[in-house]
């Protein structure tokens, strides 16, 4: 036979053989990676598994824990996964599954241990689940038989084609001729060395034909697959690279975004990238939003050496003005200056610089260029919440500097700001405004009138601004308000709150106007009094003169006449005498008066005045009952004004009670104060007359003058104590309060 057909037929055995035995090894090493791999996907699930697992022991959330199962590939995806608590009951996963001898003591498993499986799983793996030394559970991962299986099969087809391989090559090279197999047998080892992973491996061929032909096709195969290995080499680990930047830029927007302080953002920003770049000084360089200026934000602890500072400011300003990256060398240090750019401005630098003159490579360079507009975004957003925060900062401050309340609503009546002098108008206590609408909160005003009043008002003006086409609607309204202290006058004002030329719902400001109110009230009767005194003063001259000549006259003529005549001249000179008391009341009434006062005991002067109008109570059927403390103290008064202030409320109720009745006079003495308080089971005062029962003029008696009580109350105010007045169906009663000390009566009146 020739060469070429002895090779020929060596070329085809060797073909069997080599492609048989290659594809029964890549057989055999696919099943028993397929086994190993199904033993190390279980170790490996069960592994990532134990923080869920124990997670959901805590809070009963199996979310990450189906993530887990649903994103398995490859083999783990015929894996059994089971969680049971450590008494082996199913929590979660695949259904219970009992080992042939039971379920074992958890307490003895140790992670990873192997139980045998029942049906069609070969064998279970168990991770026990200890925390804190607390024993929860353990995860329990079934491997099916048809793996294990698989790599049965696998290594009986490897072991029998490995024989006959082994055969026919054998067969072969007894059949085939020695000189050709020494020819070979360089080749072979080449070939064997090639397969154990040395590319690099080549075939010296000296002789001719075929042969050579082989050993060159072989040595240029190799060289291609090395070349192909080494590109592969490259592109692997420059995907390596990219997978590490996108991980630390991760990282970094990850930490960045957990916190919305400014300050704290620009410090993990600078240390990320100071330490990624291996720079030993860092700084970053923001533009001021009101001066428009660069001023450093944050830097190292490490600054730059004053004599690169020339250099620095050149690049910085150059970085900033043209958006580009920027580096220096400068003796033994090399400085980058990368631009923050977010929206297409550039919003400051980022500066790093470290000491030596190779400068930065082109790995730190693109890791730079890709996490600045990152990082330039956040510190945007961050900068913006900051002074977002500072702005409703300011907002609160203006609200809790308003002394009026205030809030606003929207259509719906919900509450969208406040402030907090709105509670302590209307005494709401401790209610929330978060969340609440005008109606809870009119329902925990104590003044049920005014919530409902106020409830009203705003929803009708709701109903009318959003009924109408916009336009300056405006409402102002005086509601009265009964508050602990006593009773207020509020104005409310109500104005449509605008978003834009939209209106978005209204703003009511309520006023506490009660001390204006007072002011107006005390103007008014400044006035009243000014015209009572003109009045008097021209009362007193043009009266007086003639009902002296009228009493003078009379009294003659009743000396002169006898029988009826002489009742009638009695009778008007009566009339005569009455008009002269008016007058002197009027005078006593708007005369400048001061309150002299001593220390005196009021005890004594009320038993003066029953003396004087003991004989006018038995006539009108009155009986009078004082009611005195033993111990009563003294008070600084003008005795005669005082007398004649309680002397009046006296004669008023005597002649109120026509059928007779009771009054009882009472004192109480406490620390800062002496109360009077004269009280009549006389008829009631009805509400609308009680305000103006101390107005002077006014009475309802067909005699009165109607300044009794209105000198009561001036007398009582010159003293600066106060007249209160209770009246109802059984009982009235007058109450004059005094304060202790020498404080009263010291000014004119």
């Amino acid at each position: 036979r020739s060469l070429q057909g002895k090779f020929i037929l060596i070329f085809i055995a060797l073909v069997i053989v080599t492609n048989g035995l290659f594809a029964v090894v890549g057989f055999s090493r696919e099943n028993i990676y397929t086994a190993n791999e199904a033993v190390e996907a279980a170790t490996f699930l069960g592994n990532i598994m134990q923080r869920p697992a124990a997670a959901y022991f805590d809070n009963g959330n199996s979310e990450i824990l189906d993530r887990i199962v649903a994103y398995r590939t490859g083999i783990a995806v015929q894996l059994k996964v089971t969680l049971y608590d450590a008494n082996w009951w199913r929590l979660w996963g695949d259904e219970t599954r009992i080992p042939p001898e039971g379920f074992p003591d958890l307490r003895r498993v140790k992670s990873g241990d192997q139980l045998n499986g029942s049906g069609i799983i070969n064998r279970e793996i168990l991770f026990p689940l200890n925390v804190a030394g607390r024993l929860l559970g353990t995860i329990a991962i079934g491997i099916p038989h048809v793996d294990l299986l698989r790599m049965r099969n696998t290594g009986s087809e490897f072991t029998l084609i490995l024989i006959l391989g082994c055969i026919i090559g054998m067969s072969s090279a007894i059949l085939l001729s020695r000189s050709l197999l020494e020819k070979l047998e360089q080749l072979t080892d080449a070939i064997e060395s090639f397969g154990k992973g040395d590319y690099s491996v080549q075939v010296a061929s000296t002789d001719t034909g075929e042969i050579k032909d082989l050993a060159d096709s072989f040595n240029r195969m190799a060289l291609t697959v090395q070349e192909t290995f080494r590109e592969n080499l490259q592109r692997n680990r420059i995907i390596d690279e990219k997978l590490q930047e996108l991980w630390e830029i991760y990282e970094l927007t990850r930490n960045m975004s957990l916190s919305v302080e400014f300050g704290v953002i620009l410090e993990k920003f600078l240390e990320k990238a100071q330490t990624l770049s291996f720079s030993c000084c860092g700084q970053i360089v923001l533009q001021n939003r009101y001066s428009q200026k660069l001023e450093p934000a944050v830097s190292s602890e490490q600054l730059l050496n004053v004599v690169h500072h020339e250099v620095y400011e050149n690049a910085l300003n150059s970085c900033f003005l043209d958006g580009a990256l920027i580096e220096a060398e400068i003796e033994s240090c090399s400085m980058i200056f990368v631009p923050l750019i977010a929206a297409n401005r550039v919003k400051g630098v980022l500066f790093l610089s470290k000491n030596d003159r190779h400068g930065y490579s082109d790995g730190v360079r693109r890791f730079l260029e890709t996490i600045a507009p990152v990082a330039a975004s956040l510190i945007e957003n961050a900068a913006l919440y900051e002074e977002l925060a500072i702005w409703n900062q300011h907002m609160k401050n203006i609200l809790a500097s308003i002394n009026s309340g205030l809030f606003a609503v929207d259509r719906k009546a919900q509450f969208i700001v406040n402030n907090e002098q709105l509670r302590n108008i209307t005494e709401a206590g401790d209610f929330s405004f978060i969340g609440a609408g005008l109606k809870s909160f009119c329902e925990h005003i104590p003044d049920r009138n005014f919530a409902a009043e106020l409830s009203a008002t705003v929803e009708n003006y709701l109903n009318l601004i959003f009924a109408k086409e916009p336009e300056e609607l405006r409402v102002c309204k005086e509601l009265e308000l009964n508050v602990k202290t006593g009773k207020r006058v509020v104005e409310i004002l109500l104005t449509p709150l605008y978003s834009n030329s939209d209106i978005r719902g209204v703003v009511t400001v309520i006023n506490d106007i009660s001390e204006q109110k007072n002011r107006e009230q005390q103007m008014i009767e400044t006035e009243k009094w000014a015209v009572l005194g003109r009045l008097a003063a021209s009362v007193a001259h043009e009266i007086r003169n003639p009902l002296v000549a009228i009493q003078s006259l009379v009294e003659i003529i009743g000396d002169e006449v006898q029988g009826d005549l002489k009742e009638h001249a009695r009778v008007v000179l009566g009339e005569v005498h009455r008009l002269n008391r008016v007058v002197a009341e009027l005078l006593s009434m708007v005369r400048p008066e001061m309150a002299h006062l001593r220390k005196c005991n009021l005890k004594d002067i009320i038993n003066e005045l029953l003396l004087l109008v003991r004989h006018e109570a038995a006539r009108s059927g009155v009986k009078l009952v004082v009611n005195f403390p033993d111990d009563l103290r003294q008070v600084s008064v003008d005795a005669e004004k005082i007398k004649q202030a309680i002397l009046n409320i006296l004669l008023n109720g005597i002649q109120a009670m026509k059928d007779g009745g009771q009054i009882d006079i009472g004192l109480s003495d406490s620390e800062s104060r002496l109360q009077v308080s004269i009280a009549n089971n006389g008829p009631e005062i009805p509400p609308d007359l009680r305000e103006r029962i101390f107005e002077p003029f006014f009475t309802t008696k067909a005699s009165g003058t109607g300044l009794g009580l209105a000198i009561t109350r001036k007398i009582v105010e010159l003293h600066g104590g106060l007249v209160e007045l209770e009246s109802d169906a059984v009982r009235t009663e007058f109450r004059i309060i005094l304060s202790h000390g020498d404080v009263n009566g010291q000014a004119d009146r």
